[in-house]
């Protein structure tokens, strides 16, 4: 599974994967200066919590959820006040992206 991050021109790109033949699963984040980190996990709700956690921080950050297209992705109605639009959206993208990662990992590991 992938999931990207942008903040002005720069993207951050997160890749959740299962390793071949055995139980174990990586979390790679790729960097806007290329620069990638890779974390592995033998447990798959550690790995669910350390992407939650990791998507909340970028998002508390500025950063963005965006399609693969590069275009943000629709938070649908927005409140009139610029401070409260933000502080609305970014709850609702949170609450999105855990329910997007928990099904989608549930269905790809067998959770």
């Amino acid at each position: 599974m992938i999931w990207y991050f942008t903040r002005g021109a720069a993207h951050i790109d997160l890749e959740v994967h299962r390793l071949g033949g055995s139980t174990g699963y990586t979390f790679a984040v790729t960097y806007p200066d290329g620069a990638e980190q890779i974390e592995s996990f033998s447990d798959p709700a550690r790995l669910v919590t350390r992407v939650l956690s990791f998507q909340q921080k970028l998002i508390a950050d500025g950063w963005m959820p965006s399609s693969t297209d590069g275009g943000p992705v629709s938070l649908g109605r927005r409140p009139i006040r610029r401070r409260q639009m933000y502080l609305v959206s970014a709850r609702k993208t949170v609450r999105r992206i855990r329910r997007s990662v928990s099904r989608r990992l549930a269905a790809a590991f067998g959770l």
